[in-house]
């Protein structure tokens, strides 16, 4: 199958960078894989799970919004945050969320809800990833 260049940044860090097959990620209209060849596009991303094949693995992460930029064999996916499952802690994901459920109830500001309302978001696409691969784990 034929392969695209893969870089995935954040303001922190160089996530990812390297060829891939396919990438799966979760657009708001729905789920969007990215395969060489693919037309030219901009897309918005939501908190959730990213799919990378790279021929030889898959490897899944969870990531915070941002959006990816296709251009002819090239994919930039650029994200507030990416976290590898091994990144992700159980205690202190429900803790963000029970913080944030919280102060979303109290939010005195649309920002201070949005703010919350995001966090949340990002932390439940956290859990989501880290469910899956221990589950996949047990599996097999």
């Amino acid at each position: 199958m034929k392969k695209f260049r893969l870089e995935m940044l954040t303001p922190e860090r160089n996530f990812f960078s390297g060829e891939a097959e396919s990438l799966t990620l979760k657009a708001p209209d729905g789920e969007t894989e990215i395969l060489a060849g693919h037309m030219p596009v901009v897309i918005g991303l939501k908190p959730d799970m990213i799919k990378i094949n790279t021929g030889s693995e898959i490897k899944y992460c969870a990531n915070g919004e941002g959006f990816a930029v296709v251009e002819g064999e090239k994919v930039f996916v650029m994200c507030q945050t990416f976290e590898w499952p091994e990144e992700i802690e159980y205690g202190r994901v429900r803790k963000a969320i029970e913080e944030h459920t919280e102060k979303m109830r109290r939010a005195n500001t649309m920002a201070d809800y949005r703010v919350s309302k995001m966090t949340i978001a990002r932390a439940e696409a956290r859990l989501k990833v880290k469910k899956f691969i221990d589950e996949n784990k047990r599996n097999k």
